[in-house]
């Protein structure tokens, strides 16, 4: 009669344990993820590029994001934004996402093409986030962003949509 031991058992099981550990997302990766996200989409919003966001968004939130840097283009403008303040409120995680929970403050202003002169009013906002991570291949993206309460916008009017309420909607 055959007899196993403790110990091959135990190997079996610890490489289980080394790829459920490889897919995890750290607390501060996950922060990284948001935070590299914020930046490059920055940088495609000033320089009216989209592309320069890929590889830290899904398909979608990079369609989304294209659609606005266009709408942005089309009027001549470009977006001048600087993160003010960032604080990771949380990290879960929920099936195959890692969600993080985020309270942000933002400065804004839009310039026109070509002159680099502000448009329009500038803008200190205040906002509570959610960014959905999903992972796509070997690395981790932003699938979707969505309000986790009302913005708070410091302007009045932004160039491309009119009067705002001062909760960020519309009045």
């Amino acid at each position: 009669m055959l007899r196993t031991s403790s110990m091959n058992r135990l190997v079996p099981a610890a490489g289980l344990l080394a790829l459920a550990a490889c897919g995890r997302l750290s607390d501060a990766k996950a922060e990284q993820v948001v935070r590299d996200y914020n930046a490059r989409v920055i940088e495609a919003y000033r320089t009216a590029d989209p592309q320069l966001a890929a590889g830290v968004v899904g398909a979608a939130e990079l369609k989304k994001l294209t659609g606005l840097i266009g709408a942005r283009q089309d009027a001549d403008l470009v977006l001048d934004s600087e993160l003010l303040a960032f604080e990771v409120l949380s990290v879960e995680r929920a099936d195959t996402e890692v969600h993080v929970l985020t309270r942000e403050r933002w400065y804004y202003r839009d310039r026109h093409i070509g002159d680099g002169a502000q448009v329009g009013e500038e803008s200190t906002d205040e906002y509570r986030m959610r960014y959905a991570l999903v992972r796509a291949g070997n690395a981790w993206v932003v699938d979707r962003i969505e309000w986790a309460a009302p913005p708070k916008v410091g302007r009045a009017r932004a160039p491309l949509g009119g009067e705002l309420a001062a909760d960020g909607g519309a009045p």
